[in-house]
């Protein structure tokens, strides 16, 4: 086999697994900031060269290459236009999520982030279904807010192994590592914490339900005539402390479940609700 059908199959074949890689949305994350600026570069750069070697394909390089040069710095105009930015959080398991994020302002300031559960260092996972969209009207925008102070990025916290909590400006969100947590089985979450409330407020005993590595256990103290919820945790590795809560509360503006007047302290932040 020729040098040249050599190099042209291992072209095809970085071509084909960036492609596949993209299709599954894995993503090489130090390709992230500049696109596929590079490998397009690359196969041009490969390409011109094997034609331009070639005494009968000269014509179609110089063909090929009025095409894909400024199909480049199309594409170049356009990544430098998103003016993407990257930041990277780490948990004390070392597993690792890279926050892609912008804003763009018209009237209203709008901050978009992206996430990738990253693996091996280098390449992330695109969690398509945990994006976070804040939008701040002019008139509300504190002077020198930037996209990470938005988010709350210098105070997240690591609730659980899988979990990253914000604190953002628009109150706190959650980002699940574990992307079969969203959807139908956030549904099922919040099903299970408006049920367990319900079964509360009637002084129902027992019931129990398991949010984000707690167990919560209902009980009812006849004495006092008082429900009371009891929280656990498998080695007390759970997003909350043990202790005891007197209620669950849904925080509308904070968009939040919220367990209330507990041991430790008055509140904590349980579950975001369906539609925060």
């Amino acid at each position: 086999m020729s040098l040249t059908k050599r190099v042209l199959i291992l072209l095809g074949s970085v071509d084909a697994l960036l492609i596949i890689m993209s299709l599954m949305d894995y993503y090489i994350l130090f390709l992230k900031p500049t696109g596929f600026v590079f490998p397009m570069l690359l196969n041009i750069i490969v390409l011109a060269v094997i034609g331009f070697r070639s005494r009968f394909h000269k014509g179609w390089t110089i063909a090929f290459l009025t095409v894909s040069i400024p199909a480049l710095l199309i594409h170049s105009v356009m990544v430098w236009l998103m003016e993407n930015q990257y930041a990277t959080i780490e948990s004390p398991e070392n597993k690792s999520v890279t926050i892609e994020y912008r804003s763009f302002t018209l009237g209203e300031t709008t901050y978009l982030y992206e996430f990738y559960k990253t693996s091996f260092g280098f390449i992330g996972k695109h969690l398509d279904d945990q994006t976070i969209k804040l939008i701040i009207q002019g008139k509300d925008h504190p002077t020198g807010l930037g996209a990470e102070d938005a988010l709350g990025l210098g105070t997240a916290e690591w609730i659980t192994d899988d979990t990253v909590r914000f604190s953002t400006w628009q109150g706190i969100k959650e980002l699940s590592l574990n992307s079969s947590r969203s959807s139908g089985r956030t549904e099922d979450i919040t099903s299970d914490i408006e049920s367990f409330m319900t079964k509360l407020e009637s002084k129902e005993s027992g019931d129990t339900i398991n949010v984000n590595g707690n167990r919560l256990v209902a009980h009812y103290d006849e004495a006092t005539d008082q429900p009371w919820i009891e929280i656990t945790a498998d080695n007390d590795e759970g997003a909350i402390p043990r202790q005891q809560c007197t209620r669950i509360v849904r925080d509308e503006e904070r968009g939040y479940y919220l367990l209330e007047e507990c041991t430790h302290r008055w509140e904590y932040p349980l579950y975001p609700l369906n539609d925060s």
